[in-house]
């Protein structure tokens, strides 16, 4: 009779190497997508270390059953690499089977390491790109210096472009650079920090329209009109908006390592 390992214990095997070959010499991937969406294939082999039935590779009659149906005696293989140790145990022994499954295990750690730094080193690279984006006079003087509403709420519609779609426009519609949106940042904290922008973007332009329909503002000047609000707390809010948002991607430049972005406050005397 078989000492056969449970379902359990084998998931458990076959996770902590990352679904890959145990043999540090092979790591091939053990399980895929099928031609089914609802079908997974798995190539992998829960092996014996020491054989389940007597008779079999490397068995130890000292070994209790419960101790050889354990994790301690499995070690999950490709089935090519699970045919070669049982066909030559003088060369594949338990001492060098349980190193392979060590090794396998730290090589699997590393797997994960590396993916959370090339994820992070990604991020920085496409949180750069988003800083660019704030990089121009809407986000730098004061709304009663705008020389017209309309090419600011197009500068903040652009914004709210860039971050979603990764395409950023300069004012006549070219594209002037390309990444992906918002949605690719794997840094949960920072993309959380960008859905906020959005919203407060989206929340500049329904203001500013509002403003618009009521009758907030007026023009004055010839050239460079220049606006003047009705409504003082309108225009502050206006203002400290956009100085919040600077500051919420601030935050972000600190964690990356660049200059931080900063709502100048600028006055003229006219």
């Amino acid at each position: 009779m078989r000492d056969d390992f449970s379902q359990k214990i084998k998931d458990l095997l076959a996770n902590r190497v990352g679904w890959k070959c145990g043999n540090p010499n092979c790591r091939k991937a053990t399980r895929g997508a099928g031609t089914e969406k609802t079908e997974i294939i798995n190539i992998g082999v829960a092996s014996h270390i020491t054989a389940a039935s007597e008779g079999g590779p490397r068995y130890n009659k000292e070994m209790t059953v419960e101790e050889r149906k354990s994790y301690d005696n499995e070690i999950w293989l490709c089935q090519s690499c699970s045919k070669l140790i049982d066909s030559d145990v003088k060369r594949y022994t338990v001492d060098k089977l349980k190193k392979w499954k060590e090794i396998s295990e730290q090589m699997a750690v590393l797997d994960l390491e590396d993916v959370a730094i090339n994820n992070s080193n990604e991020d920085k690279v496409l949180m750069r790109f988003f800083i660019q984006c704030f990089d121009r006079p809407a986000f730098q003087d004061r709304i009663c210096q705008e020389g017209r509403m309309e090419d600011f709420d197009k500068a903040i519609e652009d914004t709210l472009i860039a971050l979603n779609t990764g395409i950023l426009r300069t004012r006549d519609g070219s594209i002037l650079k390309k990444a992906e949106g918002k949605s690719a940042v794997v840094n949960a904290e920072w993309r959380d920090k960008l859905d906020t922008i959005c919203d407060m973007l989206v929340a500049l332009r329904k203001r500013l329209r509002i403003a618009k329909e009521t009758g907030a503002y007026s023009t004055y000047g010839e050239g460079e009109v220049m606006y003047c609000f009705y409504d003082r707390e309108l225009e502050r809010w206006f203002d400290s908006t956009r100085e919040e948002i600077l500051k919420i991607i601030s935050t972000i430049c600190e964690d990356i390592g660049v200059h931080g972005l900063y709502f100048h406050k600028r006055t003229y005397r006219w």
